[in-house]
Order: C-alpha cells, then structure tokens, then sequence
C-alpha cells in the first residue's frame, strides 16, 4: 500500500510489530524519546525548545507521539530544522492524514511515521498511553520536559525507570 507515493513497511522492533512511512532506517537505535504533559510550566517548555535545537543541530533521531502542544511545539521545531524525526502514530499508519510539512519531510527522508496499531480507533487516553508505552520501549533514552505528578505519563516514566531504562528530566518536577 502507498500514500503520498510512499510504500508503507512493516518491521519488529521492541517485541512489537510496526506499520510505518518514509525514512525506515530512523527507527535503528539510538532513539531519544520526547515526552511532555499536556499542561508544562513556563520553566520547562523554555528548556524544553532549547533541548530541541541542541537535537536539531546535532542531528539526533528524535521519536515522540508529538501530541501535548509542548511535543507539537518541539516536533515542529524539528521539522524548521530539517532534523530527522519519528512520529509514532495512535492509529495505523494505512489511511492517515498527514500535514504538508510531514509529507515534505518523509519526501526527503528525514522522517517516518510509525504506528504499532493495526485497527483504527477514536484516540483515548487509554490508546495514547499504550502508543507511549511501544515508543517508550522502542527507544534507548526517554526525555521528559515535564511530566504532571501523578499523571499517566508519570506512572510511566516510573515503570520504565524501574525498569532500568534511561530518563532524563530536563526540569525538576513541581
């Protein structure tokens, strides 16, 4: 199948199955997983962009869901940048709408659209935190502007520390 002129691939990475779009070879390691609350302080979407330029200008792959307007923020960033990027996706891949700047940046294999979901449903909380949890094991370090205290992303950010995998806090939680 193809969109855009682009054929849609299929690989196993992290114990999972992936369908995804453009620049495949994005997806080898390492990976730097962003990650942001919906709600940020001040202090830490500051930080935050910062980090982004300093990927931006070193060329590192960042992955995210890019869906908090903090991680559309530094996803567009990126994007301006020219930086390679991987969108991990909340539905397949197969019949997704993608933005023109995402169709230009796959067109020049700076990026990919990844999904670990085969059938389509209405986006969740649940189904976010299940595309967290795939691209946070997909990945080698997880980066976190900021994650809301008690919150989903933080529950998460706690398992996988506990289970031994790298995150770095760019603020301090309040």
């Amino acid at each position: 199948m193809s969109l855009s002129g682009q054929t849609i691939w299929t690989v196993e990475r992290a114990q999972r199955r992936w369908s995804g779009l453009g620049a495949q070879h994005l997806l080898d390691p390492p990976l730097t997983a962003f990650f942001a609350s919906r709600q940020c302080p001040g202090a830490a979407i500051l930080i935050a962009m910062d980090w982004a330029l300093d990927q931006a200008k070193a060329r590192r792959v960042v992955i995210g869901g890019f869906h908090s307007p903090l991680e559309q923020s530094v996803l567009l960033l990126l994007l301006q940048a020219k930086s390679p990027v991987v969108a991990v996706l909340a539905r397949p891949v197969a019949g997704a709408s993608l933005k023109p700047d995402w169709k230009t940046a796959i067109a020049e294999g700076r990026m990919a659209v990844v999904s670990p979901f085969a059938t389509s449903q209405r986006l969740t909380r649940t189904l976010a935190a299940q595309r967290n949890e795939s691209l946070a094991h997909l990945s080698d370090t997880l980066v976190v502007a900021h994650a809301q205290p008690g919150g989903d992303l933080a529950q998460l950010l706690a398992s996988r520390q506990h289970a031994g995998q790298l995150v770095d806090y760019l603020a301090p939680t309040i």
